[in-house]
């Protein structure tokens, strides 16, 4: 029979990512599907994994923003800040998207892109990537 040691340190304590893949769309886990809920606010924090490197430009270097559109039409962006290079594989960047209650102030879904700029030494972005749409 297993000790409560064993029991603790087999259940898995980290929420589950999204990730976005080599071709720019973004997986979203199963249960975190519905994530939040009308009027929630600075109570639930996406994690995103991405690959850091894009045609031979290090994304780590760039700000991360979540563009997004909520059900009645109304955009805004949240900076994601700071982003993460991974300890154990280094190609591969994290950052973190906190939900507001700027996105659930209206009930239903989300659609967002990742987009990642970097700027010159005059502030003028001379770089930009995006993901594809994910709803």
């Amino acid at each position: 029979m297993p000790t409560a040691d064993e029991i603790f340190n087999s259940v898995e304590t980290e929420e589950p990512h999204f990730i976005i893949n080599n071709d720019r769309s973004i997986t979203v886990p199963e249960s975190l599907k519905n994530i939040a809920v009308q009027y929630d606010h600075n109570i639930e924090t996406i994690t995103f994994d991405c690959p850091r490197y894009w045609d031979g430009h290090d994304l780590s270097e760039m700000t991360a923003t979540i563009n997004f559109i909520k059900p009645d039409g109304e955009q805004d962006s949240y900076m994601c800040s700071p982003i993460i290079v991974d300890k154990v594989d280094t190609s591969i960047i994290h950052f973190d998207w906190t939900i507001s209650n700027v996105v659930t102030s209206i009930s239903g879904p989300i659609s967002f892109i990742v987009c990642m700029q970097k700027k010159d030494t005059s502030g003028a972005i001379n770089l930009v990537w995006h993901t594809q749409i994910c709803s």
